[in-house]
């Protein structure tokens, strides 16, 4: 361990990283005089990306199964194989669209598209926590947000100024993304939701909790006729 006390172990100008991709890896070259340093780096990058990304597919195919079985995206999406038991369709269609994607988007604008399109929906997420709490106060909640309204308006404003740093051609694209969504929505999704056709009185009855289900939970198999 004595290349911990290295002379390679001093301040580096800001002008020392220019031109590279990998800043860390290029210090941990440096420090260590190490090579394959940069391959063990190398490694366990592309597998954290792998694993990141193979998390993403599954609950995207997963959102887009329920979205099918309610009619709002085509019925290709909800089909499951009676094999495996999984939406092997819908997997292969969203599949091809992410690798054509990376394949064709610089990796740059692409980053920053997913980036301003996360942040939009956890600042929704946080609009909806107040919303629910002053339209639905008795609601039961398995969980509460601590510090009501301050934690929802702080994550909603600090997902709003991260949106604000993003370029203006991030901007665009997010702007037309949201037409092409609100574009299937009111053209497809809701002339075909299920959940869009249900009276008022049908939809509370739906969205409310169910207490007779919970005080009279559902019989097992092996009771059932």
């Amino acid at each position: 361990m004595s290349w911990w006390r290295s002379p390679r172990l001093v301040p580096r100008p800001w002008g020392w990283f220019d031109g590279t991709e990998a800043a860390l890896v290029k210090i941990l070259e440096e420090t260590t005089g190490q090579p394959w340093i940069a391959l063990v780096f190398a490694v366990g990058a592309v597998l954290a990306i792998a694993s990141i990304v193979l998390t993403v597919l599954y609950g995207q195919t997963r959102i887009l199964l329920s979205m099918s079985r309610d009619g709002l995206i085509p019925q290709v999406f909800g089909r499951v194989s009676r094999r495996t038991g999984t939406p092997v369709a819908g997997t292969l269609l969203v599949g091809t669209a992410v690798a054509l994607t990376a394949g064709l988007v610089p990796l740059g604008a692409l980053a920053d598209a997913t980036s301003i399109g996360t942040l939009f929906a956890f600042a929704l997420v946080n609009m909806a926590v107040i919303h629910l709490r002053r339209t639905r106060p008795g609601l039961e909640r398995t969980f509460r947000v601590p510090l009501f309204p301050m934690t929802p308006i702080l994550g909603a404003a600090m997902c709003a100024y991260l949106m604000a740093n993003l370029g203006a051609d991030t901007w665009v694209v997010f702007a037309l993304w949201m037409l092409v969504g609100i574009g299937a929505y009111f053209g497809y999704g809701r002339r075909n939701s299920r959940v869009a056709a249900l009276g008022s009185e049908e939809y509370r009855a739906l969205s409310e909790p169910n207490l007779s289900t919970q005080n009279n939970p559902e019989p097992t198999k092996a009771e059932l006729p």
